[in-house]
């Protein structure tokens, strides 16, 4: 019965009425557009991140991460492999070895850290073939051939074709050196691993570092970002028999996360001012219709309405509208995050963050970005409305009737 009474009391004021349904609409549409374009870009940004090269999920030996060295191997990468692509939820791994090397070409020299890897599942697993600037990506079958980061290339002043000399140690204590023929420019000068990585296929970098079958990585893409740290515990539950460390992306490159993160705490500050300028509009027009209905309220409470009664009424009054306007500003939201997510806005100049460099604003739809701005419309809304609707219910009969 009060909400009854309180929707129809929404049509007295046309006006008024619009103008606040106006204003929670538009809060809800920003707030949900915020975090639309928050969790699209971020989106997207993890995904270049962790399919560039990171990868969702990884495992070392033991305090590897901490300290990598060359004999803090997995020594037995086939059975972890096979463990790793038993879980439904792993689209691809790849193994990988490690190392700092001398590299010369010509009369330069510089340092560089070799990158072994299998080139069929380096391929499923990354976007490292797609990288490929200049030249051709490593063969199948091993062979003395490189391809060099476009930094360590430039450093060294060589070209595909030319000869690199690597220098380093081997696992068995010896010096490892030999000379293997560029094939290969691997990305550009906004990456700053390309700067050092000098890739080369995984047997020919065991050949070289007299590891035999052992290697310092096991990198998975999953199906699901999401799952990336339930995936890693997971995996640390099956892998038996060996000291290995699980880590999601979030671990691996912990610094990148948290810069992530610290960038995410802007949205909610945003998000914040949204609903504080929604909230002072509310608030405005739920005082103006407790100042006009002052004789009301007196003749309600001289009738014998309860002083609660009047209290839910303007609370309803105040919720009817947060409902219609959440309604309205959910299609709204909806619509601009569909549309973004499909066609996005270019941007004038290209944005580079964390080395990588996006050239349009998008979107994406998702749960999060409706229920988050619903929860603050209605919860910011009826908050507000405390006051004034207290007020309401506090005045005295005799002195509210005089009210004109």
């Amino acid at each position: 019965m009060v909400l009854k009474i309180a929707f129809r009391n929404l049509f007295r004021q046309r006006r008024r009425s619009v103008l606040t349904l106006a204003a929670m609409a538009g809060g809800f549409a920003l707030c949900s557009l915020s975090i639309g374009i928050s969790d699209g870009t971020y989106l997207g940004l993890i995904d270049a991140f962790t399919r560039d090269r990171t990868g969702h999920v990884q495992i070392h030996g033991e305090g590897y991460l901490d300290r990598p060295t060359l004999y803090n191997t997995i020594d037995d990468p086939d059975r972890v492999g096979a463990t790793v692509e038993s879980l439904d939820v792993v689209e691809a791994w790849t193994p990988r070895v490690y190392s700092p090397v001398l590299a010369a070409a010509g009369n330069k020299t510089s340092g560089a850290r070799i990158v072994g890897v299998l080139p069929g599942r380096e391929a499923r697993t990354t976007r490292l073939r797609l990288k490929v600037r200049e030249g051709r990506f490593l063969t199948v079958r091993s062979g003395p051939e490189v391809m060099l980061g476009h930094g360590l290339a430039q450093s060294l002043d060589a070209n595909t074709g030319d000869e690199v000399i690597l220098i380093g140690q081997a696992a068995d204590g010896s010096i490892a050196n030999d000379v293997y023929r560029v094939v290969g420019i691997v990305g550009d000068d906004r990456d700053p691993y390309q700067r050092v990585a000098c890739y080369m296929h995984l047997e020919e970098a065991q050949h070289f570092l007299e590891l035999g079958r052992r290697v310092h990585e096991v990198a998975a893409v999953l199906t699901d970002p999401s799952a990336s740290v339930r995936t890693a515990s997971q995996l640390e539950g099956l892998l038996t028999g060996g000291s290995f460390e699980v880590s999601p992306w979030q671990v691996v490159e912990s610094a990148f996360y948290r810069a992530m993160q610290a960038d995410l705490q802007g949205m909610w500050i945003s998000l914040g001012i949204i609903n504080l300028i929604v909230a002072i509009g509310v608030l405005n027009t739920v005082l103006m219709a407790i100042m006009e209905r002052t004789r009301e309220f007196g003749v309600l409470r001289a009738l014998g309405t309860r002083p609660a009664t009047v209290f839910l009424l303007i609370l309803g009054e105040t919720a009817c509208l947060s409902v219609v306007g959440a309604l309205i500003g959910g299609v709204l939201g909806t619509i601009c995050n569909a549309t973004l997510a499909k066609h996005g806005i270019a941007y004038p100049t290209p944005v580079e963050y964390g080395g990588y460099v996006f050239d349009r604003l998008i979107s994406m739809v998702s749960f999060r970005s409706v229920w988050i701005p619903a929860v603050l419309t209605f919860g910011t809304a009826v908050l507000v409305s405390l006051i004034p609707a207290t007020r309401a219910a506090s005045v005295a009969p005799a002195r509210a009737m005089r009210t004109h």
